[in-house]
């Protein structure tokens, strides 16, 4: 295995053992954290923060010269590898482990929505229908979960393309 994939696999797996840690937690203080709009941010600090140690631990492998698409790369295998070991986790809990959970999650979210609806005056019909909707869906259960996976995937391909511009270093061009 080259360096390159070797970093971000390790870094991956680091990533995969944080997030599972934090939702471990969370589950274990209180289910209604899951809700919370500061969990979801520092998600998206950790995940992204590891994505960016991978492509920068790779960048000085290499002398500090990166090309974009090995710091893209070296972001994107990190990233996909920790992310992957979270939503399995995720679907064992939920699904496997404790399905109460899920429920109790579910019933937060849609309180935590009506909430949200209600402060922008957003008309009943359309919280009815939104609230309608969330019952009908399970967004826990492993085709959620999975949706989920590869939606979150394509924002941290984002994500990444804009902190590969930031990273990469080109080597002087000599005369």
């Amino acid at each position: 295995m080259d360096t390159q994939k070797k970093i971000a696999l390790n870094m991956g797996l680091f990533l995969g053992l944080a997030l599972t840690l934090l939702i471990t937690m969370i589950y274990v203080i209180d289910l209604s954290l899951f809700t919370k709009s500061w969990i979801g941010i520092l998600n998206m600090v950790l995940i992204t923060l590891f994505g960016i140690i991978a492509a920068t631990n790779y960048k000085k492998t290499l002398g500090g010269f990166i090309s974009f698409k090995s710091a893209f790369t070296s972001f994107f295998i990190a990233v996909v590898v920790g992310f992957f070991i979270s939503t399995l986790f995720n679907i064992l809990l939920f699904n496997l482990i404790d399905t109460e959970a899920k429920a109790i999650i579910t019933e937060n979210v849609i309180k935590y929505t009506v909430e949200m609806m209600q402060k922008f005056g957003a008309k009943a019909a359309d919280i009815n229908t939104v609230v309608q909707e969330m019952q009908n869906s399970d967004s826990f259960g492993v085709l959620g979960q999975l949706k989920g996976f590869f939606f979150n995937i394509i924002v941290y391909c984002i994500i990444g393309l804009i902190a590969s511009l930031v990273i990469k270093r080109e080597p002087p061009q000599s005369l």
